[in-house]
């Protein structure tokens, strides 16, 4: 049966390790039918995705996940289908990116203060001259024999606790809201990159709200759909099977496109493979309205 999976990261992202061929080549070999890269602030994908699958039996929607901020807290907003030259995305990276590498210094020092061991000059060795990302570092602490013995590091190792996705849990243990090394970043307004996205003939879509906040998903999204947001992306590796039919029922309750996503990254999260949505066939005639409005 084809799949459907809105939701990827090639090596456009920082976070992911897949050239757009490799990444379209999997989603063919998983038989996903109809996908959309949607990597981290970046469009650079889209070009590449459109032409690499010009002969071939997929359909691909443009596609962007964008950090932005919304009533204290940040969120990743999806865009798809968006059209044009792009050129409002590529100011966005450039600014986003700035943000990001300027407090690059301050989340090291949280980790220093911690008593780990980290390898500056190979860390950004190891992001190629881009921003060293907080799995990056995760991975070198890891690698470090000085870090051996480190108490706060064995659920990382072996059979521990977090070492199924030891490089994301390291990120989300350490980096996570409300964690030790947590350095807030000022992102640009949901409000505002809705603007940009609709003003581009783009949907913006939330994603994963699951991951982002714990309690009170339908109120932040009626207030997000206040400020414009389309549609919620129900069917993700972050969201159970409760927490979906929960947001299924709303979406489909509030007018809100219903999409889908697997939010495949490579080594940084070697359990989610493409393709892995798990909706069913109701569901799928609601997400492929959702493509043909993208499409349009």
């Amino acid at each position: 049966m084809s799949k459907i999976d809105l939701h990827m990261h090639s090596a456009f992202s920082l976070d992911a390790d897949l050239p757009v061929e490799i990444l379209i080549d999997r989603c063919l070999a998983n038989q996903v039918s109809t996908l959309a890269v949607t990597d981290h602030n970046s469009v650079h994908s889209v070009n590449v995705a459109r032409q690499y699958t010009q002969n071939k039996d997929v359909t691909v929607l443009s596609g962007i996940e964008i950090d932005c901020s919304f009533q204290g807290g940040n969120y990743h907003l999806l865009g798809y289908g968006f059209k044009g030259d792009m050129a409002d995305f590529y100011n966005l990276e450039k600014h986003i990116t700035k943000l990001q590498a300027d407090v690059v210094p301050v989340k090291l020092q949280k980790l220093k203060d911690l008593g780990f061991h980290l390898d500056e000059d190979h860390l950004y060795h190891l992001a190629k001259g881009n921003t060293p990302q907080e799995e990056q570092m995760a991975e070198l602490i890891l690698e470090d024999e000085r870090n051996f013995s480190h108490p706060l590091l064995s659920v990382y190792r072996g059979d521990g606790a977090r070492a199924d996705m030891p490089l994301i849990n390291f990120y989300w243990d350490f980096f996570g809201a409300g964690k030790p090394c947590h350095t807030p970043v000022a992102y640009p307004a949901l409000t505002d990159i809705v603007s940009l996205i609709k003003s581009n003939h783009g949907i913006p879509v939330i994603a994963h709200i699951g991951a982002n906040v714990k309690t009170d998903h339908l109120k932040v999204l009626d207030e997000m759909k206040a400020v414009g947001v389309m549609g919620v992306e129900v069917f993700s590796s972050y969201h159970n099977a409760e927490l979906a039919n929960k947001l299924y029922d709303y979406a489909l309750g509030s007018d809100l496109f219903v999409t889908c996503g697997s939010d495949f990254h490579g080594k940084n999260k070697p359990k989610i493979e493409v393709g892995t949505c798990n909706y069913d066939l109701a569901a799928e005639q609601y997400i492929k309205r959702f493509v043909e409005s993208a499409l349009a």
